[in-house]
């Protein structure tokens, strides 16, 4: 990935691109990172970058004319390339927009400095704007190293093992506790669990401790962190629409969504036993194929089963209250979508006002639990 950094404090990057992850990244060429001096694009003999702001006020403003020149010439290096500009009014950085800039073949940041940029470059001269938080830097150069940080560990082969970026902190709420040697010290004991060499006790102690982690501390992502004991299960009524057409947006999207939402399962219910075999003779659907949701549940009696209502109606459940749900579960959940409610089910109201049954219902739902994720897009 080819990265270019428009900046008037070139030198500022110097120390921190030549160490850590990134250097190592840049050697091998799996990053290639270019720094762009703003004021080389100033057309006077000072090279102004900045001017008073118009309707006055304190501070200076800069030039638009100065950046479209500066952006041109980053799209002729870097072909493709989606320009960002790096600004307090810009959308939120998060793990989903740091995945998303990974697909990218290159990325062009723009540092702001002063009172901020020309509204016109925001307007007209970059793809979008990214702010790193609720708060105001001295520039947008400390923040482009954040951005960049973010989505190159997201780069094959810039972190040595893909493990360590699947795990990471927000891919699935906040990380468990970690511990190494010495197992005691000034009387503070490494939890008796990871000291015993069983990995299935581990794993589950690591499990139950992100899960305990991020209700604690970031209730918000809780949902998000049992997500990979949650299966998405389509009823009757959705999967006749699908099978009537294998490419139609029900099927597709379902995949989509398990896949960037990291569920545990797909699994279709489909009645006819023949449409079942031609579906898993075709090999149509990389999920589950059943009869009907209560062959299913009947071998998953302690899992919470949540239904996704397609008509509002009273004692529905609140999306707050269907992630406190999820959050809280201690054994596998299940999602039905699609069709009626199974027995014993909680039943959730609709994400969306007006008729419930377009696959946009249920992407809506997802977002809404599991926290916004780019889906995959052919």
């Amino acid at each position: 990935m080819l990265v270019r950094i428009i900046t008037i404090f070139p030198t500022f990057f110097d120390s921190c691109l030549g160490e850590g992850l990134l250097g190592k990244a840049a050697e091998r060429g799996v990053v290639e990172i270019q720094i762009d001096d703003l004021r080389a694009y100033a057309t006077d003999k000072h090279h102004t970058v900045d001017d008073v702001p118009y309707g006055g006020g304190p501070g200076m403003v800069m030039k638009v004319d100065v950046w479209d020149r500066a952006i041109a010439a980053a799209r002729k290096a870097a072909p493709g390339a989606r320009v960002v500009l790096l600004t307090p009014q810009g959308d939120r950085l998060d793990e989903a927009a740091a995945v998303r800039l990974s697909r990218e073949p290159g990325l062009v940041l723009c540092c702001g400095r002063y009172e901020g940029v020309d509204e016109r470059v925001a307007d007209h001269l970059v793809n979008e704007q990214l702010s790193i938080g609720d708060y105001v830097l001295t520039g947008g150069e400390a923040a482009a190293l954040v951005v960049l940080d973010a989505v190159a560990r997201k780069l094959p082969g810039v972190v040595g093992r893909a493990e360590s970026v699947e795990t990471d902190t927000f891919t699935a709420g906040l990380k468990f506790p970690q511990y190494t040697r010495p197992p005691t010290y000034r009387g503070w004991e490494t939890p008796a669990e990871l000291r015993g060499g069983n990995h299935a006790r581990i794993e589950a102690w690591r499990r139950a401790e992100a899960r305990r982690r991020t209700s604690r501390r970031r209730p918000d992502l809780a949902a998000l962190a049992a997500a990979h004991s949650v299966r998405l299960v389509l009823l009757e009524r959705a999967m006749a629409a699908a099978i009537s057409d294998p490419q139609s947006a029900i099927a597709a999207c379902a995949m989509r969504a398990v896949e960037a939402y990291r569920l545990a399962q797909l699994v279709v219910c489909v009645p006819d036993v023949d449409t079942r075999q031609v579906l898993r003779n075709a090999h149509l659907y990389d999920v589950r194929i059943v009869a009907s949701p209560e062959q299913l549940l009947a071998r998953a009696k302690h899992e919470t089963v949540i239904h996704l209502a397609d008509q509002p109606e009273a004692d529905q459940l609140p999306p707050a209250e269907v992630r406190r749900v999820i959050a809280a579960a201690r054994s596998g959940i299940t999602l039905t979508w699609g069709g009626p409610a199974p027995d014993g089910a909680l039943v959730a109201a609709p994400a969306l006002p007006g008729p419930a049954d377009h696959p946009l219902a249920l992407m809506a739902w997802l977002d809404r639990l599991f926290g916004t994720r780019e889906l995959q897009t052919e």
